[in-house]
């Protein structure tokens, strides 16, 4: 049997919305969130789908911009957007970086949504998980699993690559967006997550990002600070003008030592 077109998948998508009278979408920004939004609010109109975003200082100053702008940009003004505070910095289990700490943190976070969705009137939770997540090893998932949290993109077996040519089919502004994760997953699993680590992160990833490299992760590894970039933009990273600045960025941190992953993402 041959596999279905991309564009009979978002049909299955939107027609598995049909039957909820009204749903509630963990939304990120991402292109996957967006998309499932999207094919949410097609389904059943604005008013019966409710955004939830968690708001959270694991999350970068321009990702929650940027998760704002998305929403307001690419969807009609009926449609709701409710922020939820999170912290998971006053979580114990959290801080201390195990293997499971998305796990963890999935469960915490999805637990507060859950209530939210409830609160708003809404019978299920969907997020965007698709079908290459399934194909990796992310403890998140054992956490949505077990709480139960719909994952149409991954029912309707659609892949990164077909959401994206989906969305910019449907006029979606962010269909090209680099994939993006929290800043907690930039720190090696047994250091301790803090706020000033987390900044210190975000901070490193601005200054690169004004640089032109979007899309970049600053991770945090025993003794250092290693940069991954696209691979596209390896072979600009290294000139000497971008190695110099960087070089002296890091430096005014005063913290680690900064080495470049050259396979790059």
């Amino acid at each position: 049997m041959s596999e279905a077109l991309p564009e009979v998948k978002f049909g299955k998508l939107v027609e598995s919305f049909r039957q909820y009278e009204k749903i509630a979408v963990a939304f990120s920004g991402g292109i996957d969130s967006t998309l499932t939004l999207h094919a949410a609010i097609s389904a059943l109109g604005a008013k019966r789908v409710v955004a939830l975003y968690a708001l959270s200082p694991l999350n970068s100053n321009a990702s929650i911009v940027g998760a704002r702008a998305t929403f307001a940009g690419n969807f009609p003004a009926a449609a709701v957007f409710k922020e939820i505070e999170v912290n998971p910095l006053l979580w114990p289990e959290f801080v201390v970086n195990t293997e499971d700490r998305c796990y963890l943190c999935k469960k915490r976070m999805y637990s507060v949504l859950g209530k939210v969705m409830t609160v708003e009137g809404c019978s299920a939770l969907v997020d965007g998980t698709n079908l290459d997540d399934l194909q990796e090893p992310r403890p998140g998932l054992k956490a949505i699993r077990e709480m139960q949290i719909g994952t149409p993109l991954a029912e309707a077996g659609l892949t990164k690559r077909e959401i994206r040519l989906i969305a910019q089919k449907e006029g979606l502004a962010n269909y090209a967006l680099p994939s993006n994760s929290c800043l907690a997953t930039r720190i090696q699993h047994g250091r301790t997550i803090t706020e000033k680590t987390l900044r210190t992160i975000e901070s490193a990833e601005h200054f690169l990002h004004e640089r032109g490299f979007l899309g970049c992760r600053v991770r945090l590894r025993d003794a250092f600070f290693l940069i991954e970039v696209q691979e596209k933009d390896v072979a600009a990273f290294v000139e000497s003008s971008n190695r110099t600045a960087v070089n002296t960025y890091f430096q005014s941190l005063q913290e680690w030592p900064v080495m470049l992953n050259l396979t790059g993402r």
